[in-house]
């Protein structure tokens, strides 16, 4: 069968460099397993608050940057956390996003002892090599709120894999053409990676599932 997608950008660049890193491109299923957490994506991508609350946004956000961050280093995490301004597209702005518990058990993921709920880590394109997940934090710091990370789980070396998604929700992928862009950004020692403008691809996408 074939699934609907919604596609997002974010086109990244280094503060003061001349040369962009690029555009990164990921999909959301629709309908999504976790709806009020893609919604969230979906209208700051748009920036469909931004008139009347110009944070409610993740144009001119910076990822997350240090060692944590850096491919190359002992301490690299094959993520990257965009947090937002903490300002959500949902509901009250500073309100946690929850979601139905009962959408939450119905895509429940078991691994390694522990759990991550949302699209199957199996079902992205690509899972079984160079497969990234656009996950939010379900758990802890950041939990309902405007951050987001891109997970490397195909690329992650094999005792990480979707132990890299444990107490998150996975909301959709990376279009598996975007590949270098983040790999440039991944190694880049030159400055936190900022998002210059984001948004929705309107013409949607066919997939095979």
């Amino acid at each position: 069968t074939k699934k609907k997608t919604t596609r997002i950008y974010s086109d990244v660049v280094v503060s003061d460099e001349p040369q962009p890193i690029g555009r990164l491109i990921f999909h959301l299923p629709d309908p999504n397993p976790l709806p009020l957490h893609a919604e969230n994506i979906l209208g700051l991508c748009r920036g469909s608050r931004r008139s009347i609350d110009p944070a409610a946004t993740y144009v001119g956000c910076a990822f997350n940057y240090g060692p944590q961050f850096i491919e190359g280093m002992a301490q690299y995490r094959w993520g990257h956390n965009l947090q937002g301004k903490g300002r959500n597209a949902v509901g009250k702005a500073d309100d946690k996003i929850e979601e139905d518990p009962q959408a939450m058990a119905k895509c429940q993921r078991s691994a390694f002892g522990g759990s991550y709920y949302g699209i199957n880590y199996s079902d992205l394109p690509g899972y079984d090599d160079e497969a990234v997940a656009l996950s939010v934090a379900l758990a802890g710091p950041g939990r309902g709120s405007s951050r987001i990370s891109v997970v490397r789980v195909g690329e992650s070396p094999m005792e990480w894999g979707e132990r890299l998604l444990m107490n998150s929700g996975v909301l959709g992928w990376m279009d598996p053409a975007c590949g270098n862009v983040l790999r440039t950004m991944a190694r880049q020692r030159l400055g936190p990676p900022v998002v210059a403008e984001c948004g929705v691809l309107e013409d949607g996408d066919e997939m095979e599932t």
